[in-house]
């Protein structure tokens, strides 16, 4: 029989605890019916069908838009191994990116963890949900240039959520 320490169970408690509030969090936003949202002067778009949520063009197209590809991750910290963003080109989340103001940029976020994450950004109303081992496309247009905070809401390790540059950070709109 393996024996597992009590920092193991713990984690593993709250990944299954994660696992299911993302479930049910998936299982709502599927039966939610589709639209955009506007939060202080910024306009948030993403493919699905959510309330905030636009369904993708036929071609999948994003026009013109930047993309952005980041990457959640099992990474070292001072606990061990957790989940955390990566950015282009493999740089870690602490400064994930920069975008220009007034226009649109898709995130293409790909999650290999076997539990769901968010990318949430509330000065612009952006709230998305990435499945366990899935990939999550969305697209925003910041109208103001400035530093936008950003987080997983779901809980998915101490050290990574209370530390920035892992499960939260910021970008700048120039």
């Amino acid at each position: 029989m393996i024996q597992m320490g009590a920092n193991m169970k713990k984690r593993l408690l709250t990944r299954q605890v994660a696992t299911i509030a993302g479930l049910a969090m998936i299982g709502g936003l599927a039966a939610a019916c589709g639209g955009t949202v506007s939060a202080a002067g910024q306009v948030a778009t993403v493919d699905g069908n959510a309330p905030w949520m636009t369904t993708p063009s036929a071609n999948g197209s994003s026009g013109s838009a930047q993309v952005i590809n980041l990457t959640i991750q099992d990474v070292t910290t001072p606990q061990g191994p957790q989940p955390a963003y990566v950015g282009p080109n493999g740089k870690g989340a602490a400064d994930l990116f920069s975008v220009p103001a007034g226009k649109q940029v898709q995130v293409v976020v790909t999650n290999k963890d076997a539990m769901p994450h968010t990318f949430t950004v509330a000065d612009l109303g952006l709230n998305v949900t990435i499945a366990p081992e899935g990939t999550a496309k969305f697209s925003f247009t910041a109208k103001a240039a400035g530093t936008y905070s950003w987080y997983c809401a779901i809980p998915c390790g101490s050290w990574v959520m209370s530390n920035p540059g892992y499960m939260k950070g910021d970008f700048k709109v120039v």
